[in-house]
């Protein structure tokens, strides 16, 4: 690829005697540079003074995948490593490989390949749909991996062979060499019962379980856009790390998980993040699971309007949305609202551990546009566990409301009516959340719950986007996959350009096993061998609880030791408490 010329903040080194790393996002330029995670890793390499990391992306057009800085081709860098944060970016791996001109199978790569690696919060929920494909992982958050891993190559200085080296990967903390373990695996096709994964044996001195690698204290860490670029997707924000992980633990959702604990950054580093910012003419991006956690969100927000900026929040919950916190937004430019009730009714609301009433969605929305924005965006969630015709209708009920209560009286003022939009996307279980064992909700049943809610409320003038469930379906299989998936990648890759669903035909394993299957909660899941720190006694608990509606209070750092991760002995977890702005 070349180089682009508007960029600003890219890193370029003289590549010699230092390790070479292609940093590869396995999709679109724009996309992969509105990705904070890549910013960080690329930084994080780059400060290392013996390695030079350079940006991959997926080529616009046909030819070789290169870099943007140099150009140089993939096969040209000692590591290549991907940055997967998508299921549905797994197709992309493949065909960037083979452009590449480097075997797609790890076992097929010797001596003078590269070391294929990946990393990203889809290999900490599971890497092994793609395992075949990666030399290693690297299983954590990049400031606990990236060093320690760059130091054990540059060290090896081509003294050990390519399965000694690997085997002193997987030996390092958080490193994971899927060629090191025997996997076996029930029959997809035979009757239910007979559990998952059979067996799952290290060799070679490879860990039983792989610890993920994450920063125990966050407050001195900034993690900021490196490289701004008027190409990528939200180009006009300087996108800034306000915390990490999220104290609700909804029960569909990996970050509130796989992110764990809650960690967040000190507010005079955010300070002077935000302040970089703003003197490159930037917007202000706030990225975190829910921003509205932020304990220093009220001086933080002060301050960027006091500096002449603006900020948009990547997420908010809804009873976070005040007028005061509005009137800033609106202030900096905002004129939509997002909201994301995630379901249509209280109770259902309660099953994924969201505990509010559907007046404190109206409210919000109230508060949003009498604060001087116009329209509303509301997410849901389809086919959760438990979910009836009562709780699809739900959704239209509460968008209606907004539309009468919020919407109306305000456009009588204004003499501007706003639009109200719906995004609902069928629910996709998740490893390593409390729903990991749910099946995905069937085709027929997803379609007509999309047919209730386009006819009640698409002739009132609210627009609804539901995402494809046949695109759910795929999300699904690559999310709750095993191994045997990685043969239906290759098989696609090779026979049907691309098309995952076309190859299911020619697959000889039972594709519902994976999607439809209520796993039972003694079985060996694919994933398990990662641990994250969590119980599995947890999560199995939050599950039932979960079918119950039953609501679990948020986590309390200073005391809670209820999942497995002890926070309350860990002092640096501790929240500051902010006076009031």
């Amino acid at each position: 690829m070349e180089a682009r010329a508007a960029e600003r903040g890219a890193i370029r080194k003289e590549p010699g005697g230092k390790l070479g790393v292609a940093l590869v996002y396995p999709n679109a330029y724009r996309l992969g540079m509105a990705n904070l995670g890549l910013h960080a890793v690329y930084r994080l390499w780059n400060e290392h003074p013996r390695v030079a990391c350079e940006r991959v992306f997926l080529p616009d057009g046909p030819g070789a995948p290169a870099s943007v800085e140099s150009g140089r081709p993939l096969a040209g860098f000692q590591v290549v490593a991907f940055s997967l944060s998508f299921e549905e970016d797994y197709p992309n791996v493949l065909a960037l490989l083979e452009r590449a001109g480097l075997p797609l199978l790890a076992a097929d790569r010797g001596p003078g390949h590269p070391l294929v690696v990946a990393g990203g919060v889809a290999v900490q929920m599971n890497p092994e749909p793609v395992a075949p494909f990666f030399d290693a992982f690297l299983v954590g958050e990049g400031e606990e991996l990236c060093g320690p891993f760059a130091d054990l190559l540059l060290g090896a200085d081509g003294r050990l062979s390519r399965p000694e080296l690997l085997a002193a990967v997987a030996r390092l903390p958080g490193g994971y060499v899927p060629a090191l373990y025997e996997v076996e695996y029930a029959d997809t096709r035979a009757p239910p019962g007979s559990g998952w994964v059979t067996r799952f044996a290290p060799r070679q001195g490879a860990p039983e379980r792989v610890q993920r690698r994450y920063v125990a204290d966050l407050r001195q860490v900034a993690t900021s856009r490196v490289v701004s670029s008027p190409d990528a997707q939200f180009g006009d924000l300087f996108l800034t790390e306000v915390a990490r992980g999220c104290l609700w633990g909804c029960r569909f959702c990996a970050a509130g998980f796989v992110q764990r604990p809650y960690r967040e950054v000190e507010l005079e580093t955010l300070r002077a993040e935000v302040k970089r910012g703003i003197d490159q003419g930037l917007r202000v991006g706030l990225v975190g699971p829910d921003t509205s956690d932020y304990t220093g969100l009220g001086p933080l927000t002060c301050f960027i309007g006091e500096q002449g900026g603006s900020f948009s929040p990547s997420s908010l919950r809804v009873d976070a949305i005040t007028p005061e916190l509005s009137r800033r937004m609106a202030q900096g430019g905002e004129r939509s609202i997002t909201i994301a009730p995630e379901a249509g009714t209280e109770r259902l609301r309660r099953v994924i551990n969201k505990d509010f009433s559907d007046d404190t969605v109206v409210q919000a929305a109230v508060h949003a546009l009498s604060q001087g924005m116009q329209h509303v965006k509301m997410y849901f969630l389809c086919g959760l566990p438990t979910e009836t015709d009562e709780d699809v209708a739900g959704m239209a009920r509460l968008a209606l409301r907004i539309r009468e209560e919020a919407m109306l009286p305000r456009a009588r003022e204004t003499k501007r009516m706003g639009r109200i939009s719906l995004s609902v996307n069928p629910f996709v279980p998740k490893p390593w959340t409390p729903f990991q064992w749910a099946g995905l909700c069937d085709e027929p049943a997803l379609l007509a719950k999309r047919k209730l809610l386009t006819r009640e409320l698409r002739p009132r003038g609210v627009d609804v986007d539901f995402l494809s469930p046949r695109e759910a379906y795929l999300q699904t299989l690559l999310s709750r996959g095993d191994r045997r998936v990685a043969e239906l990648l290759l098989l696609a890759h090779r026979e049907t350009g691309g098309d995952l669903r076309k190859a299911l035909r020619h697959w000889p394993h039972d594709p519902a096993f994976f999607v439809g299957r209520e796993a039972a909660c003694h079985e060996r899941l694919p994933w398990d061998f990662i641990d994250h720190g969590l119980t599995k006694r947890f999560l199995e608990r939050e599950w039932r609880r979960g079918v119950e509606a039953r609501v679990t209070p948020k986590c309390e750092l200073s005391s809670c030791r209820a999942c497995g991760l002890d926070c309350a002995e860990h002092p640096e977890l501790r929240l500051p408490e902010w006076a009031a702005p």
